[in-house]
């Protein structure tokens, strides 16, 4: 089995962290309080979480690369999907039972455009300028009014040049840049970062980092409009790279494991989001300082979710057992057995 490396565990636990506090804010993210941080987190986070997720692709030419796919993601997504359309309707009071799976419902976007940049990538990364046509791509895509959430389009061809650039990606690159200079100069981008965000960011609307909007329905039908997307690649680039930059390469007792399970945390998380927004915990609270414990919740909700102990609870949900599922294969050359 191969060493894992503390510096992706590290960096997925920071991340899963950023997910699930800038979904417990998301409901007052118009607020004084919480518009600048949940401005910083959607500025990087969902960018250098895709890319970290395409860097650990690089095995594509391995026979079992698209059962895996099926196997941790597609029937995930179909169980998830599934579990939160009953919880809309019976927790939340949706009106209908929907199951929706070709609109993934909220946060189950992320798995649904995983599955496609997983099942394209060997096909993309056999194309000359792969990344800059699939930037070229991403602007474009803008343009179209019709880009929007079904069958998360717009989403998964905005973020792909960042899933195409993960698996790009060489470590030994991030290990040489990560000198005293440099890091300096990724302490001064964050704080400048933060700056603009308290000084500047009711001027920002957070639907240019979602990359699920058309330019049109965020008020912008201009011809320059792929201008503001370009932004918005610009500060994820400059923020999560001074992010990355920054990043432990060390061990961390107790705390680099659970990059091991973020998944749990990110598919588990909702249920108690919605839960508290179905209970009134926003109306009862929302102008409460208390309001304020969001941040650390969000941290010890993030930890307690990517532990050991929730997977040994949950893996029968996010990892099933399919071995049955497969035909059997010969170890030489991958045909089906008894064909």
């Amino acid at each position: 089995m191969a060493r894992r490396d503390a510096y992706f565990d590290n960096l997925k636990v920071l991340l899963i962290a950023l997910v699930v506090i800038g979904h417990l804010i998301e409901p007052l993210s118009g607020s004084e309080t919480f518009r600048p941080l949940y401005l910083w987190i959607y500025s990087f986070h969902i960018p250098l979480f895709v890319l970290i997720s395409g860097f650990f692709c690089k095995k594509i030419t391995s026979g079992d690369y698209r059962i895996k796919v099926v196997g941790t993601l597609i029937v995930p997504y179909l169980i998830f999907e599934t579990l939160y359309s009953l919880f809309d309707y019976f927790v939340m009071g949706a009106q209908t039972l929907r199951f929706s799976y070709f609109t993934p419902y909220w946060l189950m976007w992320f798995i649904f455009s995983m599955i496609i940049w997983k099942m394209l990538l060997p096909y993309a990364v056999k194309i000359r300028w792969a990344l800059p046509i699939s930037l070229a791509i991403a602007i474009l895509a803008g343009y179209a009014a019709d880009a929007q959430y079904y069958a998360s389009i717009s989403r998964t061809i905005v973020f792909f040049p960042f899933f195409l650039a993960g698996y790009y990606l060489d470590k030994a690159d991030i290990d040489r840049l990560r000198t005293p200079l440099v890091k300096g100069a990724a302490a001064v981008v964050l704080c400048a970062a933060a700056y603009v965000m308290v000084s500047y960011g009711d001027r920002f609307r957070p639907e240019w980092f979602y990359g699920s909007l058309p330019y049109r329905a965020l008020d912008h039908p201009e011809w320059s409009a792929g201008l503001y997307r370009l932004a918005a690649y610009a500060a994820a680039v400059l923020i999560g790279g001074a992010v990355m930059i920054l990043m432990p390469g060390r061990n961390l007792r107790g705390l680099s494991a659970l990059g091991r399970n973020t998944l749990y945390a990110y598919l588990l998380h909702g249920f108690l989001v919605k839960g508290m927004i179905a209970a009134g915990f926003y109306e009862a609270y929302g102008e409460s300082a208390w309001i304020l414990l969001l941040i650390p919740l969000g941290l010890l909700l993030a930890a307690g979710l990517s532990s050991n102990f929730v997977r040994g609870r949950f893996g029968w949900l996010l990892e099933p057992k399919l071995d049955g599922l497969y035909k059997k294969q010969n170890s030489d050359n991958g045909a089906e057995a008894g064909r």
